[in-house]
């Protein structure tokens, strides 16, 4: 599982070659100084978990508000929002065995795979940010789809960055831990845990991905 890997290069190593790894690391915009998320504070757009069945995870949610389970057949998977407005929950089961979803699936097994975050800046954003990398993949499509893919070593979760308005409203996702040291602060408030596990705190009550995503 992503949340298990404690080897300060391993996340980024399992999107990204050696090579690409020293391609994408980040300089701030010139005349912009660098800056850390927790100075940024973007807000979250949702906190993404791939499954092997939405079906089971839905059940173990029961009683959130959850949308229509949609089909994506150009990214390989089934679909369900939970919650609306800022920091929702998204379930991906992947629907074929070739595509990304798919593949992060089998090298990691269910868990968390992404954050999402809205900036209203997207370059501004990716040039400022300071110890992220950007995944070379998403530069094809980056300026047609107005989002950016980070990762970070020893941070066990990708950050989807896009360019839009903020939601509005209480976020269903109040916390997000990870294994620690954790240099994110967007909100909701992503924290070290304190186990090496992987939490979402949603109304008031921690849930451990590991057994959500079982």
């Amino acid at each position: 599982m992503l949340a298990e890997q404690h080897d300060e290069w391993a996340v980024a190593r399992r999107y990204m070659s050696a090579d690409s790894l020293t391609r994408a690391r980040m300089r701030p915009v010139a005349g912009e100084p660098a800056i850390g998320l927790s100075a940024m504070s973007p807000p979250v757009d949702h906190v993404a978990l791939v499954v092997r069945r939405l079906e089971p995870v839905l059940e173990r949610l029961e009683g959130l508000d959850a949308g229509p389970i949609e089909s994506f057949p150009s990214e390989g998977t089934r679909e369900v929002y939970l919650g609306a407005g800022l920091a929702r929950l998204l379930l991906m089961e992947p629907t074929n065995t070739e595509g990304p979803y798919a593949r992060a699936l089998a090298k990691r097994g269910s868990g968390l795979h992404h954050v999402a975050l809205n900036v209203p800046d997207l370059e501004g954003f990716v040039g400022r940010v300071r110890g992220w990398l950007l995944v070379p993949g998403c530069l094809r499509d980056m300026a047609e789809t107005r989002t950016a893919w980070l990762a970070r070593p020893g941070v066990a979760t990708l950050l989807e960055v896009h360019e839009a308005e903020p939601a509005e409203g209480t976020p269903l996702v109040e916390q997000v831990e990870l294994p620690g040291p954790l240099p994110v602060d967007p909100r909701p408030a992503m924290a070290p845990s304190s186990d090496g596990g992987v939490w979402l705190t949603i109304g008031g009550r921690r849930h451990s991905v590991s057994e959500l995503t079982r």
